[in-house]
């Protein structure tokens, strides 16, 4: 179950590889680095017919990856990471299908949108993959590259006793095991009324991460849940939120909390799609 991180030579593509490079360090998970050529939605048949394709693709993979290298060193890493030279094809499409194959633990993907420093804004390609993806996708917002602490240290899981939830959940206490940071089952309740009751959804919550990892509950109040979990006021490293499928759409659309988190979060979202 590796890492897989989506890259090209641009600003969120890099923040994306500092965020694998992190995540694959502190789990100790198998690192791998991709890279789509070409992206632009023209004549791919043609291109996989003509033999010249494969150098000039080889070609850029090499120079990107050549890049990757200088920007984050090995140790970084932990280990060396696999490169994957990907395409021809939409980059949305061949990073799904590609994680898929290798049965990633989690996508990790640059927000390439034009969103403020420290948000996320995801462009064209992340909207597309967020709801073709069967495997978590985590999105690092604008700049992380240059905010990332050198560990995580919180995990938090937005939790309201849905099935959703339940499963980044799972997730999130996978996560939190490997890398040794504390769990936050963070409940929004929507008035000082309502705090009973996300209490008690909480303390269901923390009944299911193991004795031997550091969980603690918090429930904030705020009328939009989106809003909320988006700047919490206690230090949260990543998040990990479940998105709602819808049947018979559910590779079309995604959740509505979960879209406007990967839009506004300022940390690192992971999401959990729903289960086919």
């Amino acid at each position: 179950m590796p890492i897989v991180t989506a890259y090209e030579d641009t600003p969120g593509g890099h923040d994306a590889l500092v965020l694998g490079a992190q995540l694959a360090r502190l789990t100790g998970l198998t690192a791998v680095v991709a890279t789509v050529y070409p992206t632009d939605g023209m004549g791919y048949s043609a291109l996989a017919r003509d033999p010249r394709w494969r150098e000039k693709a080889e070609e850029v993979a090499r120079a990107r990856f050549g890049r990757a290298r200088e920007l984050i060193g090995g140790r970084e890493w932990g280990s060396e990471p696999e490169f994957a030279p990907l395409g021809p094809g939409p980059a949305a499409v061949v990073l799904a299908d590609h994680a898929e194959e290798v049965g990633a633990a989690v996508l990790v993907v640059g927000s390439t949108g034009h969103g403020l420093l420290g948000r996320l804004a995801p462009g064209g390609t992340v909207q597309r993959l967020l709801p073709a993806a069967r495997c978590p996708v985590a999105i690092a917002p604008r700049g992380y590259r240059h905010t990332a602490a050198a560990g995580i240290t919180v995990i938090s899981v937005a939790y309201d006793g849905t099935p959703e939830a339940d499963r980044a959940a799972v997730l999130a206490v996978h996560l939190a095991g490997r890398t040794g940071a504390a769990l936050r089952f963070v409940v929004v309740a929507a008035s000082e009324a309502d705090v009973p009751a996300a209490t008690e959804t909480a303390h269901k919550g923390i009944a299911k991460a193991p004795v031997e990892i550091d969980a603690l509950t918090d429930v904030v109040v705020g009328r939009s849940v989106a809003v909320t979990l988006a700047d919490l006021p206690e230090r949260t490293d990543v998040l990990v939120v479940g998105s709602r499928g819808y049947p018979m759409m559910r590779r079309m659309l995604l959740g509505g909390v979960a879209g406007v988190l990967v839009r506004t979060a300022r940390y690192p979202v992971i999401v959990v799609p729903a289960p086919d």
